[in-house]
């Protein structure tokens, strides 16, 4: 009888042994994506040749981030390396050199041959790079917003608000503005989507081009706007120059007329004058590549053009659009968009 009870006991022990083995197992593959290579936290760097506090697209790169960090466990750094161009060769290759980061990421038209150079130098070095297109080099993969798609919703609501007797910051003038940071194709990619927008809801209306030179002159922003809206008869115009663009928003809430902001949600800046804001989702981009790197399903060496479609590019809809934004405008928006999602508005770029 007790060498019976001795070898059921043996038996259950071993049971339970095993189950807890078994539970261990369990749950370090329920820990999820938060690691990268050899179990270790999965190490990102954000470079951002400028600075925080643009409201837009550094500000939106760094929320993405953030949300990896809190959804995910990654381990995270942002460094800023401001608006000096000098500087920035060497402030990227540091990050990536520094071989503390599994993944680097950086962004925008005025990086982009720096991040090819370094990426080719250090080739075992991930780097996920946004708003461009690159495709041969093996180390990083790239991120395309549909800029013309989102610019031509911009173009639609501005044609839409221009022509709008609903509001009062309006004049009889079928004039829309256009401020874009530098005179480079990307930001007359944001022009085209912009004047066919426009061109689609009335081709009457005429839209008045200008261009700070930089992304981060906010009063030579401020000036180019107050002078399309004193003197050039424009009632509502488009922000594309980043931090610079925030002058344009100024003017316009100065002298009681309209303005659409860009990247980020700007809407709150100056309620009822920023009245939508033509958003790159880049923080919705970087969020997604991560999760794909974590998962291991994310393929360097190519590009990926993020459109209305897929959520890469849209306008900011939140309490204030409600609010301020005539009912008969948001109605006619989304059809505008519904159509453009089915693809039945085709919106030529100037890129392809």
């Amino acid at each position: 009888m007790k060498k019976s009870l001795k070898l059921l006991s043996i038996i259950l022990l071993a049971v339970m042994v095993a189950l807890t083995g078994c539970g261990k197992s369990d749950d370090k593959s329920s820990e999820g994506n938060t690691a990268g290579e050899g179990g270790k936290k999965l190490s990102v760097g954000l470079y951002i040749h400028g600075a925080l506090g643009d409201k837009g697209f550094f500000d939106s790169a760094k929320e993405g981030l953030d949300r990896a960090v809190k959804d995910f466990g990654i381990e995270a750094k942002v460094v800023e390396g401001g608006y000096n161009q000098a500087d920035w060769p060497a402030g990227f290759e540091s990050m990536v050199s520094s071989g503390k980061y599994d993944v680097v990421i950086a962004g925008t038209s005025q990086m982009k041959d720096i991040a090819i150079d370094v990426a080719k130098r250090y080739p075992d070095q991930k780097i996920i790079f946004f708003d461009e297109q690159i495709t041969d080099v093996p180390n990083i993969y790239s991120i395309l917003y549909s800029q013309s798609e989102g610019s031509f919703l911009a173009g639609a609501f501005a044609a839409l608000v221009t022509t709008n007797t609903e509001l009062k910051g309006t004049n009889p003038d079928k004039v829309v503005g256009f401020v874009g940071g530098m005179d480079i194709p990307i930001i007359n990619d944001f022009k085209a989507g912009y004047e066919q927008g426009a061109k689609y809801v009335d081709p009457d209306v005429q839209v008045v081009a200008s261009y700070i030179g930089d992304f981060n002159n906010a009063p030579k922003g401020k000036e180019l706007g107050l002078a399309q809206f004193n003197s050039q008869k424009v009632d509502i115009s488009f922000n594309v120059a980043g931090g610079a663009g925030l002058g344009l928003l100024e003017a316009a809430n100065e002298v009681g007329k309209y303005s659409i902001g860009v990247d980020g949600n700007q809407n709150s800046l100056y309620p009822g004058s920023v009245l939508t804001s033509m958003l790159k989702n880049v923080g919705n981009s970087i969020y997604r590549a991560i999760d794909l790197e974590l998962k291991g399903e994310l393929k360097y060496g190519v590009n990926e053009v993020l459109g209305i479609k897929e959520g890469g590019v849209g306008l900011a809809k939140d309490e204030l659009y409600e609010k301020y934004v005539p009912q008969s405008i948001k109605d006619k928006m989304v059809e505008i968009e519904d159509k453009l999602s089915k693809g039945e508005i085709t919106v030529q770029s100037i890129l392809k």
